[in-house]
């Protein structure tokens, strides 16, 4: 699969081709630092079934060189065997374990993941659609993804990158999160207020831009005129010498009518 210039973030992830050009125009340039999180030396721990290896984070981005160390050694790759990107598992040999089956091996991994793996990105998006059919200027409107108009994308865009904003905060809830903000060890423990106002920020920047394209009282239908009907030229030409009703007018501009003496 193709990547982001100069990352490992991959384009063209959807099946749809419309989210592709949301994700990878609009939406990727701005999420950037969060669809490629690097995590340094995390320490890993062991699943139950003793062999399966797990870090905090999925989403794994594939194409990255990730790097396992054992008891402070580096392992070559051929040493570990990937078992799930996805849930970020993995296994590093036989553990070595205690009489009680815990684990006397320290596992250290760096490794590169994506915040907004494209299935969320997916679902902000048709979420998006939804909130543009009922919430913009005019009565409801039933499009879909593939049926909006092109000049939606920067709207459906907003509203999907303001709900990542409010997905980050709402996770930022738990300290686990927090391990990916440039915060200290007091601060990841009881949370960092400047990192919340910047995310708030972001978001209500991009609420306001949605805003104001979806309180235009052309967004949804645009600058269209329909197209004249014969019935039309009837109600404005009338009966006379030059046409007849149900038959398109062939004449001039005065559509028949002479002046008299009288005028």
């Amino acid at each position: 699969m193709a990547t982001y210039s100069g990352t490992f973030i991959p384009t063209g992830a959807s099946a749809n081709s419309r989210i592709n050009r949301v994700v990878d125009t609009y939406l990727t340039p701005r999420l950037m630092g969060f669809r490629q999180i690097e995590m340094y030396e995390e320490p890993a721990t062991l699943m139950r079934d003793q062999a399966t290896w797990k870090v905090s984070f999925g989403n794994w981005l594939s194409g990255y060189d990730w790097k396992v160390r054992k008891n402070g050694q580096p392992l070559l790759a051929a040493d570990v065997t990937i078992v799930s990107y996805l849930l970020g598992t993995f296994t590093a040999g036989t553990p070595d374990l205690s009489g009680d089956n815990r684990p006397q091996d320290t596992i250290e991994v760096t490794y590169q993941f994506d915040y907004f793996p494209i299935a969320v990105l997916e679902g902000f998006i048709y979420q998006a659609v939804q909130h543009i059919n009922t919430a913009a200027f005019g009565p409801p409107t039933g499009f879909t993804i593939d049926t909006a108009p092109d000049y939606w994308d920067s709207a459906i865009a907003d509203f999907a990158f303001a709900v990542c904003m409010e997905k980050l905060l709402l996770d930022y809830d738990l300290w686990k999160y927090r391990l990916i903000f440039a915060i200290g060890p007091n601060e990841v423990e009881g949370g960092g207020g400047d990192i919340v106002s910047q995310l708030e920020t972001l978001k209500q920047n991009a609420e306001a831009r949605l805003e104001q394209s979806i309180n235009n009282e052309k967004f949804k239908s645009g600058n269209y005129l329909a197209v004249p009907t014969v019935y039309y030229f009837d109600s404005i030409r009338g009966i006379g010498s030059s046409g007849r009703h149900g038959v398109p007018f062939v004449g001039g501009r005065l559509r028949g009518w002479r002046p008299n003496r009288y005028l």
